[in-house]
C-alpha cells in the first residue's frame, strides 16, 4: 500500500507544479530576467518601451518578444517586392451563451417514473480573436496594430 500512496503523492505533486507553471506571469518584466542577454544588447530608447509592454518602428524581432511576448501565429509572406513578417497576438473573448430547453425523462424500477420539464442553463465560453499584429520588414518593425476586442458577444439558443 505504501508505494501507491507514495505514487499518488508524487502525481499530486507534478499535477499542482503543472498547474502553478502554467499560471505564472507572462510580463515583460520576467521575460526580462530570463533573456538578461538580449534586453543588455538593446539600445536605451528600446529598453524604456520594453519595460512599459511597448513597440516602436524599428525594433528588432528580440525587443518586440521582450516587450509583447510569444505571437500566436507568425505568417511570412512577399509585398512590395520585399520580404515580411507578421506576428499576431491573440486574445481571448467572452461568449455568453443561454439556452431554454425542455427534458423528458423514464426511470428504472418496477413501475418506472416519469419526468418533464423545462431548463434554463446559462454558460460562457472564450473564443480567440487577434488583438494586435506586428509586420516586420527587414527584421525590423515596420508597423503594427492593434485591434479592440469589441463587446462581449451573447448567442441564444432556443
Amino acid at each position: 500500500m505504501m508505494p501507491f500512496l507514495r505514487s499518488l503523492a508524487l502525481l499530486a505533486t507534478a499535477a499542482a507544479s503543472l498547474v502553478s507553471m502554467s499560471c505564472a506571469p507572462n510580463t515583460p518584466r520576467v521575460r526580462i530576467q530570463h533573456n538578461i542577454s538580449l534586453y543588455e544588447a538593446l539600445p536605451a530608447e528600446h529598453k524604456e518601451l520594453v519595460h512599459q509592454g511597448r513597440i516602436a518602428k524599428g525594433m528588432s524581432k528580440h525587443a518586440v518578444y521582450l516587450a509583447l511576448g510569444r505571437p500566436g501565429r507568425k505568417l511570412r509572406g512577399f509585398r512590395d517586392d520585399a520580404p515580411f513578417e507578421r506576428w499576431d497576438y491573440t486574445r481571448l473573448r467572452p461568449t455568453y451563451h443561454h439556452s431554454f430547453h425542455g427534458y423528458h425523462g423514464y426511470g428504472n424500477g418496477r413501475h418506472g417514473y416519469h419526468t418533464h420539464g423545462i431548463g434554463f442553463s446559462p454558460s460562457v465560453s472564450y473564443l480567440p480573436y487577434r488583438a494586435a499584429s506586428v509586420l516586420f520588414k527587414r527584421e525590423k518593425v515596420d508597423s503594427w496594430e492593434q485591434l479592440s476586442p469589441g463587446p462581449p458577444m451573447h448567442r441564444y439558443h432556443p
